[in-house]
Protein backbone atom coordinates (compact mmCIF):
# COMPACT_ATOMS: atom_id res chain seq x y z
CA UNK A 1 0.00 0.00 0.00
CA UNK A 2 2.94 2.35 0.54
CA UNK A 3 3.55 2.81 -3.17
CA UNK A 4 -0.10 3.76 -3.67
CA UNK A 5 0.07 6.40 -0.95
CA UNK A 6 3.30 7.64 -2.53
CA UNK A 7 1.49 8.08 -5.86
CA UNK A 8 -1.13 10.35 -4.30
CA UNK A 9 1.47 12.16 -2.21
CA UNK A 10 3.46 13.07 -5.32
CA UNK A 11 0.35 14.42 -6.97
CA UNK A 12 -0.56 16.58 -3.96
CA UNK A 13 3.01 17.83 -3.74
CA UNK A 14 2.95 18.77 -7.42
CA UNK A 15 -0.41 20.55 -6.97
CA UNK A 16 -1.78 18.04 -9.47
CA UNK A 17 -5.09 17.37 -7.75
CA UNK A 18 -7.94 17.91 -10.22
CA UNK A 19 -10.23 15.77 -8.07
CA UNK A 20 -10.18 18.49 -5.41
CA UNK A 21 -13.13 20.83 -5.85
CA UNK A 22 -13.15 24.46 -4.77
CA UNK A 23 -16.69 24.22 -3.43
CA UNK A 24 -19.01 21.78 -1.68
CA UNK A 25 -20.19 18.80 -3.70
CA UNK A 26 -23.67 19.63 -5.03
CA UNK A 27 -24.90 16.06 -4.64
CA UNK A 28 -23.91 16.03 -0.98
CA UNK A 29 -25.94 19.20 -0.47
CA UNK A 30 -28.90 17.76 -2.38
CA UNK A 31 -29.04 14.35 -0.74
CA UNK A 32 -27.52 14.63 2.73
CA UNK A 33 -31.04 14.92 4.15
CA UNK A 34 -31.41 11.22 3.38
CA UNK A 35 -28.56 10.52 5.79
CA UNK A 36 -30.02 12.80 8.43
CA UNK A 37 -33.31 10.92 8.29
CA UNK A 38 -31.87 7.92 10.12
CA UNK A 39 -32.08 9.59 13.53
CA UNK A 40 -32.60 12.88 15.34
CA UNK A 41 -29.67 15.02 16.43
CA UNK A 42 -25.96 14.78 15.85
CA UNK A 43 -24.56 12.07 13.58
CA UNK A 44 -21.04 10.64 13.28
CA UNK A 45 -20.02 10.81 9.63
CA UNK A 46 -16.95 9.19 8.08
CA UNK A 47 -15.34 10.66 4.93
CA UNK A 48 -12.68 8.26 3.56
CA UNK A 49 -9.75 9.54 1.47
CA UNK A 50 -11.01 13.06 2.13
CA UNK A 51 -8.05 15.19 1.05
CA UNK A 52 -8.94 18.78 1.91
CA UNK A 53 -12.51 18.54 0.72
CA UNK A 54 -14.86 21.41 1.56
CA UNK A 55 -17.47 18.71 2.18
CA UNK A 56 -15.94 18.04 5.61
CA UNK A 57 -16.58 21.60 6.76
CA UNK A 58 -20.08 21.62 5.27
CA UNK A 59 -21.11 18.50 7.22
CA UNK A 60 -19.45 19.94 10.33
CA UNK A 61 -21.42 23.16 9.89
CA UNK A 62 -24.64 21.13 9.93
CA UNK A 63 -23.79 20.31 13.55
CA UNK A 64 -22.48 16.79 13.09
CA UNK A 65 -19.26 15.05 14.13
CA UNK A 66 -17.01 14.44 11.12
CA UNK A 67 -14.10 12.03 10.86
CA UNK A 68 -11.98 12.07 7.72
CA UNK A 69 -8.94 10.07 6.68
CA UNK A 70 -6.21 10.59 4.15
CA UNK A 71 -2.87 8.90 3.57
CA UNK A 72 -1.21 12.21 2.68
CA UNK A 73 -0.52 14.83 5.34
CA UNK A 74 -0.26 17.90 3.09
CA UNK A 75 -3.96 18.29 2.24
CA UNK A 76 -4.96 17.64 5.87
CA UNK A 77 -2.86 20.54 7.11
CA UNK A 78 -4.07 22.72 4.26
CA UNK A 79 -7.68 21.89 5.11
CA UNK A 80 -7.43 23.24 8.65
CA UNK A 81 -5.49 26.30 7.49
CA UNK A 82 -7.81 27.14 4.61
CA UNK A 83 -10.97 26.59 6.67
CA UNK A 84 -9.64 28.63 9.58
CA UNK A 85 -10.20 25.81 12.08
CA UNK A 86 -7.81 25.67 15.03
CA UNK A 87 -6.62 22.17 15.82
CA UNK A 88 -4.23 20.00 17.76
CA UNK A 89 -2.24 16.97 16.66
CA UNK A 90 -2.56 13.67 18.47
CA UNK A 91 -2.24 9.94 18.10
CA UNK A 92 -4.17 6.78 18.91
CA UNK A 93 -1.81 3.84 18.88
CA UNK A 94 0.24 4.15 15.70
CA UNK A 95 -2.30 6.42 14.00
CA UNK A 96 -1.80 10.18 13.88
CA UNK A 97 -4.74 12.55 13.70
CA UNK A 98 -5.57 16.23 13.65
CA UNK A 99 -8.60 17.38 15.61
CA UNK A 100 -10.51 20.64 15.93
CA UNK A 101 -10.49 22.33 19.30
CA UNK A 102 -14.16 21.49 19.84
CA UNK A 103 -13.51 17.81 19.04
CA UNK A 104 -16.16 17.56 16.32
CA UNK A 105 -13.82 17.36 13.33
CA UNK A 106 -10.98 14.87 13.18
CA UNK A 107 -8.84 13.74 10.26
CA UNK A 108 -6.62 10.68 10.50
CA UNK A 109 -3.31 10.73 8.65
CA UNK A 110 -3.15 7.04 7.92
CA UNK A 111 -3.35 4.27 5.42
CA UNK A 112 -7.04 3.55 5.06
CA UNK A 113 -6.68 -0.14 5.84
CA UNK A 114 -4.95 0.58 9.15
CA UNK A 115 -8.23 1.91 10.53
CA UNK A 116 -10.57 -0.19 12.65
CA UNK A 117 -13.38 0.35 15.12
CA UNK A 118 -11.10 -0.09 18.14
CA UNK A 119 -9.46 3.16 17.06
CA UNK A 120 -12.18 5.25 15.50
CA UNK A 121 -15.44 3.79 16.77
CA UNK A 122 -18.49 3.30 14.56
CA UNK A 123 -20.40 5.69 12.34
CA UNK A 124 -23.97 6.61 11.50
CA UNK A 125 -23.10 7.63 7.98
CA UNK A 126 -20.45 7.69 5.27
CA UNK A 127 -19.93 10.22 2.49
CA UNK A 128 -17.86 8.56 -0.22
CA UNK A 129 -16.92 10.87 -3.06
CA UNK A 130 -13.67 10.01 -4.78
CA UNK A 131 -12.72 7.16 -2.44
CA UNK A 132 -14.09 3.94 -3.89
CA UNK A 133 -13.41 5.20 -7.42
CA UNK A 134 -9.77 5.94 -6.50
CA UNK A 135 -8.99 2.37 -5.42
CA UNK A 136 -7.56 -0.34 -7.62
CA UNK A 137 -10.08 -3.09 -8.39
CA UNK A 138 -8.18 -5.65 -6.31
CA UNK A 139 -8.68 -3.50 -3.19
CA UNK A 140 -12.44 -3.08 -3.50
CA UNK A 141 -13.57 -6.21 -1.62
CA UNK A 142 -11.25 -5.33 1.27
CA UNK A 143 -12.50 -1.74 1.20
CA UNK A 144 -16.14 -2.77 1.30
CA UNK A 145 -15.46 -5.14 4.19
CA UNK A 146 -13.74 -2.35 6.13
CA UNK A 147 -16.49 0.20 5.59
CA UNK A 148 -19.23 -2.25 6.50
CA UNK A 149 -17.38 -2.95 9.75
CA UNK A 150 -17.32 0.78 10.58
CA UNK A 151 -21.09 1.24 10.32
CA UNK A 152 -23.56 1.24 13.16
CA UNK A 153 -26.55 -1.09 13.02
CA UNK A 154 -28.62 1.74 11.55
CA UNK A 155 -26.79 3.81 8.95
CA UNK A 156 -26.90 5.68 5.66
CA UNK A 157 -23.96 5.53 3.24
CA UNK A 158 -24.02 8.11 0.45
CA UNK A 159 -21.82 7.13 -2.50
CA UNK A 160 -20.82 9.10 -5.60
CA UNK A 161 -19.55 6.69 -8.26
CA UNK A 162 -18.64 6.78 -11.96
CA UNK A 163 -19.63 4.36 -14.69
CA UNK A 164 -17.94 4.24 -18.10
CA UNK A 165 -15.98 1.94 -20.43
CA UNK A 166 -12.74 1.40 -18.51
CA UNK A 167 -10.91 0.43 -21.72
CA UNK A 168 -11.26 4.03 -22.94
CA UNK A 169 -9.57 5.60 -19.91
CA UNK A 170 -7.42 4.03 -17.17
CA UNK A 171 -8.62 6.37 -14.39
CA UNK A 172 -8.71 7.67 -11.78
CA UNK A 173 -11.54 8.07 -11.22
CA UNK A 174 -12.13 4.44 -12.08
CA UNK A 175 -15.42 3.04 -13.24
CA UNK A 176 -17.34 1.22 -10.49
CA UNK A 177 -20.76 0.20 -11.75
CA UNK A 178 -23.95 0.05 -9.73
CA UNK A 179 -23.90 -3.71 -10.23
CA UNK A 180 -20.42 -3.96 -8.72
CA UNK A 181 -21.35 -1.73 -5.77
CA UNK A 182 -24.38 -3.94 -5.15
CA UNK A 183 -22.25 -7.07 -5.25
CA UNK A 184 -19.68 -5.56 -2.84
CA UNK A 185 -22.24 -4.48 -0.27
CA UNK A 186 -25.32 -6.67 -0.76
CA UNK A 187 -24.64 -8.84 2.29
CA UNK A 188 -25.22 -5.81 4.53
CA UNK A 189 -26.88 -3.14 2.40
CA UNK A 190 -29.74 -2.38 0.10
CA UNK A 191 -28.62 -0.08 -2.71
CA UNK A 192 -30.86 2.71 -4.02
CA UNK A 193 -30.00 4.84 -7.04
CA UNK A 194 -30.80 8.47 -6.22
CA UNK A 195 -29.54 10.16 -9.38
CA UNK A 196 -27.83 9.33 -12.66
CA UNK A 197 -26.09 12.19 -14.46
CA UNK A 198 -24.88 12.02 -18.05
CA UNK A 199 -21.55 13.84 -17.73
CA UNK A 200 -21.40 14.30 -21.50
CA UNK A 201 -24.85 15.88 -21.79
CA UNK A 202 -23.08 19.08 -22.84
CA UNK A 203 -20.16 17.80 -24.95
CA UNK A 204 -18.74 21.34 -25.32
CA UNK A 205 -18.45 21.86 -21.57
CA UNK A 206 -14.94 21.84 -20.10
CA UNK A 207 -16.28 19.60 -17.34
CA UNK A 208 -17.61 16.98 -19.75
CA UNK A 209 -15.81 13.66 -19.59
CA UNK A 210 -15.78 13.59 -23.41
CA UNK A 211 -13.39 16.55 -23.33
CA UNK A 212 -11.50 15.65 -20.15
CA UNK A 213 -10.95 11.92 -20.73
CA UNK A 214 -12.23 11.28 -24.27
CA UNK A 215 -15.02 9.03 -23.00
CA UNK A 216 -17.88 8.31 -25.38
CA UNK A 217 -20.24 7.75 -22.46
CA UNK A 218 -19.83 8.46 -18.77
CA UNK A 219 -22.33 8.60 -15.95
CA UNK A 220 -21.96 9.95 -12.44
CA UNK A 221 -24.29 8.02 -10.17
CA UNK A 222 -25.36 8.88 -6.64
CA UNK A 223 -26.27 5.86 -4.52
CA UNK A 224 -27.72 5.45 -1.05
CA UNK A 225 -26.79 2.32 0.90
CA UNK A 226 -28.91 1.48 3.92
CA UNK A 227 -29.38 -1.57 6.16
CA UNK A 228 -30.64 -4.59 4.29
CA UNK A 229 -34.36 -5.02 4.76
CA UNK A 230 -35.16 -8.24 6.56
CA UNK A 231 -37.89 -10.40 5.11
CA UNK A 232 -40.56 -11.60 7.49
Amino acid sequence: MEERVEYWSKRWQAEDSPWHKSDVNRFLVSFFYRVQQIKEGKLRIFVPLCGKSHDLKWIYDQGHEVVGLDGVEKPILEFFQEQGITYTKGSEGALQFYISDDGRLKIYHSDLFALDTSVCGKFDGIWDRGSLVALLPEDRVRYAKLLKSLLNENFAYLLDTMQYDQSQYPGPPLSVSVEEVTKLFEDRCDVETLLTVDTNADPTSATSYKIRFNLDECYEIILLLKPKATSL
